[in-house]
């Protein structure tokens, strides 16, 4: 049976492509990638340019997954490890090293665009951090920890400015980062599909991979229409693996946690209710550690992203949960319908860093952005599809973040008792405050 979108903004407004086909037949192919989100669709594309022979497995449709579903945030380079973090493990070497790489992911989501003439993106740039806490030393010394080590440049918002700009309660001051952007993340894996096909690459959607043989040289996949011969398999599949969804490959299903998070859209809220909480056409993104993450769209509504949950299912009354989280926010708004609600399943490592690297010869994976991959699978495509040709090794940086076990199903209560006490923190914070 064919495979369809969820009902979500981004399916109703997406580019009006006709599918991809199913695999049929014998197919003989330099390189097997497995996963139709944006870590396959990117490493296929890279490796079209480079004039190698690629098809695509997706087991639906392209984008079908959390790559086509997020809040539409592309950061110019971070990880959902934070990189103060990074330096006290690694040191600012290495770890410069990895923000570069990250930033040279985000290079190339831009570029693409450009350069693939990509339609129904609506890029817009800025992404504004606001601080939900009374913490203007720390918001300056963030920024000066960027700039001095990473080259970055955030402009400081202090609370009255952060107030022209929205008007929360919740709010004080914050950091614009002009350099992230905002765009339509279907649309964008759509235009990547379809620049890798114009190159050569040979899609697939509606075949899952249903049986692997690995060993020897020449690697053997199994689709319900088609047997692909390939001397290289990349496995993309973040958190559509284990659990819900079947464990293909045992080792890579075990090191990741598949975690839910969701976004809403409300109705059209009309520019004039808009512009009582919003005034700025950013992306917003707030400092609690339980995250609210939006953006207004053309049409006035806003998109609200946020909460995560270890359940891989959708829960009960799910846009009038949002909807509490947005007028939490921004009680002004009070009243507002939601329009609909959908969930997307993130793969996380215990790490929170990507695991890109090799499994042997010929076997190569890229998967656990852990929320932050609308840039980091760029990246990924690009270091992988570099490895397999043979032109540099530097996936070997992730080398050290390894595939070590998850937790199975006592990792993922794990992160939910976690999430769960961040928001509470959350809450103690907001009270002492008020």
């Amino acid at each position: 049976m064919l495979s369809d979108y969820i009902d979500s903004h981004y399916a109703r407004t997406r580019l009006a492509l006709p599918p991809w086909p199913a695999a049929e037949g014998e197919i003989e192919v330099e390189t097997c990638v497995i996963g139709g989100g944006l870590a396959g669709l990117n490493t296929a594309l890279t490796l079209a340019e480079m004039g190698r022979d690629v098809c695509l497995l997706e087991g639906k449709r392209i984008g079908w997954g959390a790559s086509g579903r997020n809040g539409g945030f592309v950061g110019a380079g971070g990880y959902a490890r934070d990189l103060a973090s990074l330096v006290r493990a690694f040191g600012v070497e290495e770890t410069r090293i990895l923000h570069d790489l990250a930033r040279e992911g985000w290079q190339l989501v831009r570029r693409r665009i450009e350069t693939y003439k990509m339609s129904g993106i609506g890029r817009k740039d800025g992404i504004l951090v606001a601080s939900w806490f009374n913490d203007d030393d720390g918001l300056q010394r963030h920024r000066d920890f960027m700039a001095r080590h990473f080259d970055r440049e955030y402009q400081f918002i202090n609370r009255a400015a952060m107030a022209e700009m929205i008007s929360s309660p919740r709010y004080y001051g914050g950091l614009l980062d002009r350099e992230g952007f905002q765009f339509h993340p279907l649309n964008y894996c759509l235009g990547v599909a379809k620049a890798a096909s114009g190159l050569g690459a040979r899609v697939f959607e509606n075949s899952p991979a249903i049986g692997l043989d690995l060993a020897g040289a020449e690697k053997r996949i199994a689709t319900p229409g088609g047997r692909i011969k390939a001397r290289n398999v990349v496995f993309a599949m973040g958190g559509y693996q284990g659990g819900l969804y079947g464990n293909l490959h045992g080792k890579l299903g075990r090191a990741v946690l598949p975690i839910a998070t969701y976004v809403m859209v409300t109705e059209p809220l009309g520019d004039n209710r808009l512009r009582q909480a919003i005034r700025v056409p950013y992306a917003i993104g707030d400092t609690k550690f339980a995250t609210d993450y939006y953006r207004p769209l053309d049409d006035s509504r806003i998109l609200w992203g946020g909460r995560i949950s270890a359940r891989l299912r959708e829960p009960s009354h799910l846009k009038a949960k949002m909807l509490a989280d947005l007028t939490k926010v921004y009680p002004q708004l009070k009243g507002v319908d939601g329009d609909l609600a959908w969930m997307g399943t993130m793969s996380y490592a215990g790490h929170k860093m990507p695991q890109i690297g090799t499994l042997g010869p010929g076997i190569w994976y890229a998967q656990a952005f852990g929320g932050s991959g609308m840039s980091t699978t760029s990246m990924a495509g690009l270091l992988l599809a570099a490895a397999i040709t043979g032109q540099d090794d530097r996936y070997r940086h992730f080398a050290r973040f390894g595939l070590g076990w998850a937790g199975g199903d006592l990792g993922r209560l794990a992160a939910q008792m976690t999430y769960w006490g961040l928001q509470l923190g959350d809450a103690s914070r907001v009270a002492r405050k008020n």
